[in-house]
């Protein structure tokens, strides 16, 4: 609960300059988005603590939506896909040896408020941020000594836990349809992420 204070409490000191350029250009009111994040903010369950651990996590893919309330405010929802494959190593017969694989699926669903704090023509600065959401879990173990070693799945109560990101500074470049972004932030996107923007044209 004090983590996600001090997160709106960090939004909401940028958007007081943000509501200064209410007559800028606007973006569409419907936003669509897709993007690749690395470093995202993952389970990485371990149910062999003590062994050499090779980790091939390409990264999270997130899609997005956003309506777009005025210039400045816009909410919408946020999906995120993170696959981890993890490979357990110990010693067997003096050499370094895969004993356990672990494949593990992180699907997220979060709701997120956007605050675009500089519209320009060709060039936008935002900060989002997304605290109310969950994840899920599908978890699949293959252990190759199981008589030697005992390798303990996770709890299937922990598969479903509380998911968020933190977003402080995104870039979008383009036009007011499509523009590419690239944003800095922690959470269930990623650490340093990419991807494109599509904005719905307004009925006129």
């Amino acid at each position: 609960m004090k983590n996600k204070l001090i997160i709106f409490g960090l939004l909401f000191a940028i958007a007081i300059p943000a509501f200064a350029q209410l007559d800028t250009i606007r973006s569409n009111k419907n936003e669509f988005s897709y993007g690749y994040g690395i470093f995202p903010a993952s389970s990485n369950y371990y149910p062999i603590n003590y062994y050499n651990i090779k980790s091939d996590h390409v990264g999270a893919i997130f899609f997005t939506y956003t309506r777009r309330l005025n210039k400045v405010i816009g909410i919408g929802v946020t999906f995120c896909f993170d696959p981890v494959r993890l490979t357990y190593f110990d010693m067997v017969n003096g050499q370094s040896t895969p004993i356990c694989k672990v494949s593990e699926n992180c699907f997220t669903l979060m709701s997120h408020l956007k605050l675009n704090w500089l519209n320009t023509k060709y060039v936008n600065l935002y900060s989002k941020v997304a605290v109310q959401g969950f994840h899920y879990y599908t978890y699949k173990q293959e252990e190759y000594y199981p008589e030697l070693y005992e390798a303990t799945p996770p709890n299937p109560n922990e598969s479903i836990v509380e998911a968020f990101q933190f977003t402080p500074i995104g870039i979008e470049i383009g036009t007011k349809q499509y523009a590419g972004f690239i944003q800095v932030g922690y959470g269930k996107e990623g650490t340093l992420c990419i991807g494109f923007r599509y904005g719905l044209r307004d009925k006129e």
